[in-house]
């Protein structure tokens, strides 16, 4: 057990210089269904998994709704991301919600870095008639972030606050525009050298020709990144089943999924590839609580 601590004093260095370089809390997909449909999901989402799109959707959820999702990125055995979330209904024009998102870097059965995110949202209706809706939510995030120690060593841990804001406007019930800020407030984590937070903006349009198609097509600028490209497109194939395929850019990738629906219960399954890594498989279980 020594000789491990001590090799892995190198490793923790090694992803110390790394994080200064690249994003902490970094923009992986939480939900299986916006993986299949190439990231694009910040005008669609139909689950509690909005949360992390732009919590306004959660207004356009009139029941109980809980998902749990996981995935290990591009099939790397020392990655792993795991996010859970629950949306409830609190008045007739309000919902609330809250989430838990789990990524760990684990190497020879020790933990390395640990990012916990814990989020609270809210959600409330502007303008509802029988043509027109308007919805802004917003979410309050805790960050923490822990990194391993050895017996000689310790990188300690941090915390940081985040605020994301989102809007949604839905006309004629088959048109969706939606804009999502990331970390509004630009927070950043280190004692000694501080390192932002990932924050960006997504513009969003969803489109629902006839029922069971949903297109979408986002716009995603992240601070000090390319500007992407994600589309989606989901169809329901029989009442228990829906498919979906994606593309995103910066990278290039492409993506696709199911779901499989048993009474207020859905399994869903996504995946992306990669240009270099192996691709992504990621799965989910939601439910639908109370109500019909």
């Amino acid at each position: 057990m020594r000789v491990l601590k001590f090799l892995l004093c190198p490793v923790l260095l090694f992803m110390m210089a790394a994080c200064a370089s690249s994003h902490v809390f970094d923009s992986i997909d939480v939900s299986s269904k916006a993986r299949g449909m190439g990231g694009a999901w910040s005008a669609g989402a139909d689950d509690a998994t909005a949360v992390a799109y732009n919590p306004a959707l959660l207004m356009e959820i009139d029941r109980m709704s809980a998902a749990v999702t996981y995935c290990r990125p591009n099939q790397q055995s020392f990655e792993s991301l795991a996010y859970a979330a629950f949306s409830f209904p609190v008045w007739r024009k309000q919902r609330m919600a809250v989430a838990l998102r789990s990524f760990g870097v684990d190497y020879g059965g020790a933990s390395l870095e640990n990012e916990t995110t814990l989020t609270f949202s809210h959600a409330f209706a502007v303008l509802k008639d029988i043509h027109t809706r308007l919805y802004i939510g917003y979410c309050l995030n805790a960050y923490m972030l822990e990194f391993g120690a050895t017996q000689t060593m310790d990188l300690g841990s941090e915390t940081a606050f985040g605020l994301d804001v989102g809007i949604l406007g839905v006309l004629h019930e088959r048109t969706r525009l939606g804009l999502f800020l990331k970390n509004a407030n630009a927070p950043s984590v280190g004692r000694y050298h501080s390192e932002p937070l990932p924050q960006w903006i997504t513009a969003a349009v969803s489109y629902q020709p006839y029922y069971g198609v949903v297109t979408e097509l986002d716009v995603r600028s992240m601070r000090g990144e390319d500007v992407e490209i994600l589309v989606g497109m989901q169809f329901a194939v029989m009442d228990m089943l829906d498919l979906r395929v994606g593309f995103q850019t910066a990278p290039n990738t492409l993506s696709g999924g199911f779901t499989v629906k048993i009474r207020s219960f859905a399994i869903d399954y996504g995946y992306s590839n990669h240009s270099a890594l192996p691709g992504t498989h990621h799965v989910a279980l939601r439910g639908l609580l109370g109500g019909k």
